[in-house]
């Protein structure tokens, strides 16, 4: 599967991006659904329903795969995190207030009490993570894969912004890995699009805006830009951007009591 379109939000792991007049004259041109031939000679795209082809002579090809060694995830690093989600006071897709579960998280850290029942999937997928139970592991993934609305549903942008935080800290189990891989793979549980996605996310390929995150949280020196590349990402479709970003919070909340075990 590829997407076809601008880099508005970043370039995507599966993507070709045109300039957004090119999109234009391509969307004016072919009629939907319409087949789609690959000419190895010509190095084009061609729509069966438009006299119009997308050439390749000329692109430039990139990869989002990230190959960064295994980092060390800081308070430093949650700090950023916080302090720009704090300011945005969005939702995510899923209808849960961000400050309100840090500080609940916060809470619950301390007195070790049980979680508030709106969030109760979200610590169920944080102790899956490195979790060797195949059926809490099941359940866990199975709630967020698919929920939501859009193209990319809210519980899978979670997810991938959760194994964005895995590929340069390591704290997902293979077990885990596994049972997301094998559910994508036999089941259609998630959008078309949804579904490329995390399976990218689990070969460590991203969306450049996950990458410029990723970057950051990479090099020390970088730390300070972790807000800026944040609130890039937080723009991102209509709820995708503070959906990822939670994920991202998840890996990072994982990785910092992953890192003291």
């Amino acid at each position: 599967m590829f997407f076809i379109g601008t880099d508005k939000n970043g370039k995507l792991p599966f993507g070709i991006h045109l300039q957004k007049e090119a999109v234009q004259k391509l969307l004016s041109s072919i009629q939907t659904p319409a087949a789609v031939q690959w000419d190895e000679v010509t190095k084009q795209l061609t729509f069966e329903t438009g006299n119009i082809a997308v050439n390749f002579k000329k692109g430039i090809p990139y990869s989002n795969i990230v190959q960064y060694p295994k980092n060390e995830i800081t308070a430093q690093h949650l700090e950023a995190f916080i302090k720009t989600l704090a300011a945005e006071g969005e939702r995510t897709g899923l209808d849960l207030e961000i400050n309100q579960f840090l500080l609940e998280y916060l809470r619950i850290q301390k007195e070790q009490s049980a979680p508030p029942a709106n969030t109760i999937e979200v610590y169920r997928l944080l102790m899956a993570i490195s979790s060797q139970d195949q059926s809490e592991i099941d359940r866990a993934v199975r709630y967020f894969l698919g929920r939501g609305r859009g193209l990319t549903p809210s519980g899978d942008d979670h997810l991938v912004g959760l194994l964005a935080i895995h590929t340069i800290t390591g704290i997902c189990s293979p077990l885990f890995l596994r049972t997301i891989q094998e559910i994508l793979l036999h089941e259609s549980i998630t959008t078309d699009i949804g579904r490329e996605y995390l399976l990218y996310a689990l070969k460590g390929a991203f969306s450049s805006t996950i990458v410029n995150i990723l970057n950051c949280l990479t090099d020390r020196k970088r730390t300070e830009e972790i807000e800026k590349q944040l609130s890039q990402l937080l723009t991102v479709g209509h709820s995708s951007g503070i959906d990822t970003a939670f994920g991202l919070l998840i890996g990072l909340l994982a990785a910092i009591n992953w890192r003291k075990e």
